[in-house]
């Protein structure tokens, strides 16, 4: 009897104990939840030259200077004028902007507003004469360290644009688009937790034909995904968390929680209907499935692990959610599952549902399919390699980037349209600029100060920066940061070169010889610089994450060709999806379904984020297919009967839960969020290839050609621990 059959016999007989313990630490950790809290930051901690740099202007401004609006609590914000058919020298184009500044001067949260007619500074007039822009900073009347009420001057500016007639005016923040973005943020989660729900409900219904034991699962999820936020609650109280650390709890949650359960429930009741006793049918589930449902965990946990080797906060944030989730839901299966199986018996069959039927471990359409596959393993496992390396041709022409632009924005932010107005006429860097940071023991230093002028000449006679050219110091003088907004937008190649150009030429000519540090920052170089990390980071993820996937799967199955075959079907799987992934966003291929426009880039974070949760998640249904097929392997020593007997028998059990994670992630899809719909298309076919594609035809194909070979350890290897010692063998699987 392995330990997972020991614990599953343990909790099933003292059932009382596992659910009252479960319920006393649910209680606890949504208690943990509302009264102790989880400790976030948004900054992201960043990477690199700029990362660093923005450290040191967190630490060393004063909470009462303008260095940043969320420590003074102020909000700047640009207005933007155009009219396709008015010059900006015309009366009636000062006039409208004259008006629209006048009424917002009148509102009491106003400090300050200066349009392009009140300064005639050019960098606030279009090269075309057609758009000018106005600046405005807002401040709480009643107290200036609370944070400022906009909706007013929101308001008067849209009525400012809908009384001026051939006018678009509009605002540009990228705080208000933050704030925008986590309102349509927060509704598409909330839509995409409902979707799921009723996604995996019918599924499930539809996979075990009975009310009860359809929800058993959704309950063992919800559960384990409360318990997560509560333990990750206690855990950001020493590691502060990314703010999107519960939406990934939620995703993981429903995935691996529903499909744990899943499969240890389908075993159980196969066992029951082949006559064995509830306790017995527990052990058994827990001894095969349990175990398989273990080892997979486990997979999942250490790619995920590999995650936090890129050493990004984002990055180690989520993989520490998704970690936690994933553990507390491998531990709930095997413990509280064991309980509420014993504490139903027969019951869990109740409430069925009439027109549905039973179900069958007859395999349906698959056994069929893997049939033909054993008759013809040569053909199609060319075929199918064949394809599925086309489908990944795409991949090296992968354009990674960050989507800041307009046209990666929903069509419901109210900002958006000012944005598209910002890029068309100026660019998305004056609100988003670029930021040389200078550290000194005293930057007001005539040599510091001197070296600061010669930088600013420098880039004002250069047409890849655009001013005004603002410098802000601290109150003790040990930094000063000087925006240089870039001509081009901020996600685009000429602001990136305009980046380089400030790091490799301009600041260290300026600043040679000069006791400083200096830094550039700013939302185009920290793309680059996370760009950096993502490729140098890489090596060591896919290192990590392979190289202990393979050893684990050699303990488990005592082989060394099943973990090589492996590794092999899922990067043959992770590069199609990589490959599907720039068909769909990158070029545009049925982008309209998901009611977005291509853009030309694939997230940065998402090839490197996507190996290490979906390699894990594909493991699930190869471990729980290997561990069945070898079962029957030991059992008789025929491998293709084997292979077919093991594929009939779990058939069913990978098809819903297969079809669980993809409604989950492609109900990810459907956010409005351009990055989310990457992510959720990417596991989505990731899953779908995996339990299709690599199951119903690789996997089998690969088997039948290999034969006993599949089985092959070296005599050097024979030291390696039994996970089943052969006396404690399972007995005969249930069979229809």
């Amino acid at each position: 009897m392995s330990f997972t059959a020991r614990i599953a016999h343990w909790s099933a007989v003292h059932r009382w104990i596992i659910l009252l313990a479960a319920v006393l630490v649910i209680v606890l950790a949504v208690l943990a939840i509302g009264f102790v809290g989880t400790e976030t930051r948004d900054d992201g901690g960043g990477v690199g030259e700029s990362g660093e740099g923005s450290e040191l202007l967190n630490e060393r401004f004063a909470p009462d200077r303008d260095a940043s609006e969320s420590a003074s609590h102020t909000r700047r914000a640009s207005v933007i004028f155009s009219n396709p058919s008015l010059n900006a020298d015309s009366l009636a184009f000062k006039e409208t902007v004259d008006s629209t500044m006048q009424a917002v001067r009148n509102l009491p949260q106003l400090l300050a507003a200066l349009s392009y007619y009140d300064t005639r500074d050019g960098s606030l007039l279009a090269d075309d004469g057609h758009a000018v822009l106005a600046n405005v900073v807002l401040q709480n009347p009643d107290d200036p360290a609370e944070h400022v009420d906009i909706s007013q001057f929101l308001e008067s500016i849209r009525q400012a644009s809908n009384d001026a007639s051939g006018f678009e005016i509009g605002v540009v923040s990228f705080r208000i688009l933050e704030d925008e973005l986590d309102e349509i943020l927060t509704e598409d989660f909330n839509r995409i937790l409902i979707y799921s729900l009723v996604i995996g409900l019918v599924i499930l219904i539809l996979a075990f034909r009975a009310l009860v034991a359809a929800v058993i699962p959704l309950v063992m999820a919800i559960g384990s995904i409360f318990t997560a936020l509560g333990l990750a609650a206690l855990v950001s109280q020493v590691y502060p968390l990314v703010e999107l650390y519960a939406e990934m709890i939620l995703l993981m949650g429903l995935a691996v929680g529903i499909d744990y359960s899943l499969f240890i429930v389908s075993r159980y009741r196969t066992e029951r209907a082949a006559g064995r006793e509830k306790i017995d049918a527990i052990t058994v589930a827990a001894n095969t499935t349990g175990r398989a449902v273990f080892y997979a965990g486990i997979t999942v946990v250490l790619s995920l692990a590999g995650l936090m080797l890129t050493r990004d906060f984002t990055f180690i944030s989520l993989a520490l959610g998704a970690i936690i989730v994933v553990f507390v839901a491998v531990i709930a299966s095997l413990t509280l599952l064991p309980g509420l199986l014993s504490l139903l018996g027969d019951s869990i069959n109740r409430l069925r549902i009439p027109f549905l039927g039973r179900e069958s471990n007859q395999g349906g359409i698959w056994s069929t399919i893997t049939g033909w596959v054993l008759a013809r393993p040569v053909p199609l496992a060319s075929l199918t390699v064949a394809a599925l390396i086309a489908l990944t041709i795409p991949f090296f022409s992968m354009n990674l980037g960050f989507n800041a632009g307009a046209d990666a924005l929903p069509d419901a932010l109210e900002g958006k349209r000012a944005l598209e107005l910002l890029e068309d006429h100026f660019s998305s860097s004056l609100i988003l600029p670029a930021k040389v940071i200078v550290d000194a023991p005293n930057v007001n230093s005539p040599e510091i100060q001197a070296a600061v002028a010669a930088l600013i000449q420098r880039v004002e006679s250069d047409d890849s920066f655009l001013g005004p050219f603002v410098t802000v110091t601290d109150n003790a003088g040990t930094i000063t940061r000087i925006n240089v907004p870039l001509a081009g937008n901020i996600d685009d190649d000429a602001s990136e070169d305009a980046v380089h150009l400030l790091r490799e030429q301009i600041v260290p000519e300026a600043f040679a010889g000069i006791n400083a540090k200096t830094f550039v920052a700013g939302d185009t170089a920290e793309g680059i610089d996370f760009r950096d990390r993502m490729f140098s980071s890489a090596y060591y993820v896919f290192a990590f994450v392979l190289g202990l996937s393979f050893l684990l799967l050699l303990v488990m199955f005592r082989s060394i060709v099943i973990p090589i075959k492996a590794l092999v079907l899922n990067l043959l799987s992770v590069g199609a999806v990589y490959g599907v992934l720039v068909m769909v966003f990158q070029w545009g291929w049925g982008i309209s379904i998901l009611g977005s426009k291509e853009t030309g880039i694939i997230e940065t974070w998402l090839p490197l984020f996507l190996f290490g949760i979906l390699f894990g998640l594909s493991m699930d249904y190869h471990m729980l297919l290997l561990n069945r097929i070898k079962e029957e392997f030991d059992r008789h020593g025929e491998n293709e009967r084997a292979v077919a007997t093991g594929i009939r028998l779990t058939a069913g059990q990978i098809t819903s839960a297969a079809a669980v994670m993809v409604g989950v992630f492609a109900a990810f899809a459907t956010s409005r969020i351009l990055g989310l719909q990457q992510f959720g298309v990417g596991l989505a076919v990731a899953v779908f290839l995996d339990a299709t594609v690599i199951r119903v035809v690789l996997l089998p194909a690969s088997m039948k050609l290999l034969g006993n070979w599949n089985w092959y350890l070296p005599a050097w290897l024979d030291w390696l621990p039994q996970v089943t010692p052969p006396d404690e063998a399972t007995p005969a699987p249930a069979d229809d």
